[in-house]
């Protein structure tokens, strides 16, 4: 079985992070930063992130968007007949919880089963999953914690996606 999970989420949410640590290695498409307002960070992904994985008998295609609204239009190309999604945020940043509505209606506006991941959990002050459930008005069996440099916590996620997938399948 083959199944296309969309990892998107705001600018350094730690989408390329999450990939790269389930995979070991992903393709992406990374250039140095213009914009001075996004210097947090050396470089950006500007097409895609991709990496394939393996859970069981389920090969796993990974395919990470671009955080900034300019390339917001990457959603549709590489959310095209994709399974299930992960949100990823940074939880450190109610501003940039906020930011992930986009994503989130999106992915509603598609029909298919997601989860949001609160990535940055191993730095102080980070919200806890129930906060951020609250703050984006989402059931709280879909917001789980991250820590995108923890391969064990990024296969948290994996498990829970895939779980949302196969309920998903088995109620149509």
């Amino acid at each position: 079985m083959t199944t296309k999970i969309l990892v998107t989420g705001h600018f350094s949410a730690g989408k390329t992070q999450f990939i790269q640590t389930l995979s070991g290695r992903s393709i992406s498409t990374e250039v140095k930063i213009s914009s001075e307002k996004e210097m947090i960070k050396k470089t950006t992904t500007v097409a895609m992130d991709y990496g394939k994985i393996k859970a069981s008998d389920i090969d796993i295609h990974l395919f990470g968007t671009p955080g900034q609204e300019r390339f917001d239009f990457m959603l549709d190309i590489l959310g095209k007949d994709h399974d299930g999604a992960v949100v990823i945020i940074d939880s450190t940043d109610i501003l940039n919880v906020k930011k992930s509505v986009r994503f989130i209606d999106f992915l509603r506006k598609h029909g298919k089963p997601f989860v949001v991941a609160c990535n940055k959990q191993d730095k102080v002050g980070s919200m806890a999953p129930e906060e951020v459930s609250s703050i984006l008005n989402l059931p709280s069996d879909i917001v789980f914690p991250l820590t995108a440099y923890d391969k064990n916590s990024c296969w948290n996620i994996i498990d829970k996606i895939i779980s949302h997938i196969s309920s998903s399948k088995k109620a149509a």
